[in-house]
């Protein structure tokens, strides 16, 4: 498996199925790249979903595609196929440990997931062992953020505690760490635009204008 040289050391795992890739997925990005301080945000298209009906999903390539051209005038944003290069199911705790061995113990993975699937991370394969390969960084809404990530914490993963200082839950050391992330929901979602497109309507302000483009020179959706 390939990765990019240029990684660096703090590096932002976002995986999904970016059917399409959007606006709110790059505003997460760069949001949690700025809060973290981080080198590099790693795109990582899921190839078949354990929790989506696989029947509904784009082929990999178009997905894949989408997510070069959104990120190609963006530095510091990279994709990888690793789901893909591997085959089978696309399980978040294989990436992770893939992604560890591949990079090495001096790069620090930083995994990126919504409230909303942290809170169903007890649906997770091998859910209390993601974090011996990477920290957590949950994105949620500014009036709950802290507190919903609390209750998942408590309930997932326990010897974690609030390190009030630094705002993170933290565990045994050499385990990830838990950063809450607040940031104001984008009005933006993949299942919304796939319907624009089967209505005829534009999507150019919720996708890259290249994006747009791969969309209908390709037929998607339609």
């Amino acid at each position: 498996m390939e990765l990019p040289r240029n990684l660096g050391r703090r590096v932002g795992i976002l995986g999904g199925t970016f059917d399409p890739v959007h606006h709110g997925h790059l505003a997460v990005a760069e949001a949690v790249r700025q809060a973290l301080a981080l080198s590099s945000i790693l795109f990582v298209p899921a190839f078949l979903p354990p929790h989506k009906p696989t029947y509904a999903i784009s082929p990999f390539a178009h997905r894949a595609a989408m997510l070069d051209l959104a990120v190609a005038d963006r530095s510091g944003f990279f994709v990888s196929r690793l789901e893909a290069e591997r085959g089978g199911v696309s399980y978040s705790i294989d990436t992770l440990r893939t992604l560890q061995q591949t990079l090495g113990k001096e790069a620090q993975l930083f995994f990126i997931i919504g409230m909303d699937a942290f809170a169903e991370i007890h649906t997770w394969k091998a859910n209390r062992h993601l974090l011996d390969y990477a920290s957590f960084v949950v994105i949620g809404r500014p009036d709950h953020c802290r507190q919903s990530c609390g209750q998942t914490v408590a309930a997932n993963f326990p010897g974690y505690t609030l390190a009030e200082n630094q705002g993170c839950w933290q565990g045994e050391p050499g385990r990830g760490v838990i950063y809450p992330v607040a940031m104001a929901p984008m009005k933006v979602s993949s299942t919304e635009i796939r319907e624009a497109v089967r209505q005829g309507s534009s999507i150019r302000a919720l996708v890259p204008g290249a994006v747009a483009d791969y969309i209908e020179a390709q037929g998607l959706y339609r």
